[in-house]
């Protein structure tokens, strides 16, 4: 016999609040009455519905909780802000997809209150947001890996651009399944290991991606320039936010000499790692930090500075969801491996390993 729902069960499958049942029942949602104010819903005529209104017969709703770091201030959420979808533990979460993004989306977000809560009109089946996988992080290198990803099965393995900082602590403040990272300090004796055993405690899984060399990025005029050089007043600068790892690297390359970044003339504060390469390929910087392999792609001239892995790491919780355990398969994989080494400067030897003390 078809499984009866009762309005709080069908809310909770359509992801809407039960204040929003009245209004669609008027558009049209299948329920059947039984007495005053009480409803009950056939769950396959719920689900025929739900998938009629996703194929385009109307606009399915979602309610999500829109990601901070998308945008500067939720207030400046447009009319209709494209967006990529997710649901991290009991929580839909909505990521603003950059203006110039050609990536397609999930649906349109419009805000409902200053705190950052959204209405989602859907753009797919609302079915099959639940297989969608969100991972934050700065490296290129998350293009291809996610592309292989979403072929190995059902759902969308969506790249959120954040820094390493901001990607640690999207995926502590349940807002994204995966965080990519590179913010080891090996002379301080600080790795990924211990970093994320103090945030997210000894359960949390952490799995090597690959390794590069991060270094300064320079204009062909200043090949063979020192650091120290590279500080003089007339020297411009792109440099990465604080919290990030080229930031970090820069950082302590500096400290080294009894320098700091702040001494360096910024015109440029460049929110990635091909931002940077582009500014001094345009000649808007004559420097900056990146890694090798974007430097690599710009024909720029490369400084190593250091050697780090950038590794994903994986909440308790999150090693048990299926779609993120479908991520974790698709990295052992010869082929993505063999891709990934094609693109020149990454070492992919250990992708997909469990990173241990």
């Amino acid at each position: 016999e078809d499984e009866l729902l009762t309005s709080t069960e069908v809310a909770r499958l359509l992801r809407v609040h039960p204040k929003h049942l009245y209004r669609l029942l008027r558009q049209g949602l299948p329920g059947h009455r039984r007495g005053r104010g009480h409803w009950r819903f056939r769950r396959s005529e719920v689900l025929a519905w739900m998938d009629a209104r996703g194929a385009g017969s109307s606009e399915p709703e979602l309610e999500t909780e829109l990601v901070a770091s998308s945008l500067a201030e939720p207030s400046g959420l447009a009319s209709s802000t494209r967006v990529v979808i997710g649901r991290v533990g009991e929580r839909w979460v909505a990521h603003a997809l950059a203006p110039g993004s050609t990536r397609s989306a999930d649906g349109l977000a419009t805000l409902e209150d200053p705190s950052g809560h959204v209405r989602t009109s859907l753009l797919v089946p609302p079915t099959t947001l639940e297989a969608n996988v969100l991972v934050a992080g700065c490296a290129p290198v998350l293009g291809p890996v996610l592309d292989r990803v979403e072929r190995s099965g059902a759902g969308r393995a969506h790249w959120i651009p954040a820094n390493s900082s901001t990607a640690l602590r999207l995926l502590t403040e349940g807002r994204a399944h995966v965080a990519g990272i590179h913010l080891e300090d090996h002379e301080a004796g600080s790795d990924h290991a211990g970093l994320v055993r103090a945030r997210l405690g000894p359960s949390a899984g952490l799995v090597r991606l690959v390794r590069w060399r991060a270094g300064l990025v320079l204009a062909p005029a200043l090949a063979g320039r020192t650091l120290d050089d590279l500080l003089e007043p007339a020297v411009r600068w792109a440099m990465r936010e604080p919290g990030s790892g080229a930031h970090a690297v820069l950082r302590r390359a500096l400290e080294r000499r009894g320098a700091s970044p702040a001494e360096a003339t910024v015109t440029v504060v460049a929110p990635d790692h091909a931002a940077v390469a582009r500014a001094v390929a345009m000649a808007v910087a004559d420097v900056g930090v990146c890694i090798e392999p974007v430097a690599r792609a710009h024909g720029l001239a490369f400084v190593p500075l250091t050697e780090e892995g950038f590794d994903l790491v994986v909440t308790r919780d999150g090693l048990a969801q299926p779609h993120v355990a479908r991520l974790l398969r698709a990295l052992d994989d010869p082929l993505l491996r063999r891709e990934i080494t094609a693109l020149g400067s990454y070492d992919a030897a250990a992708l997909g390993h469990a990173v241990t003390p």
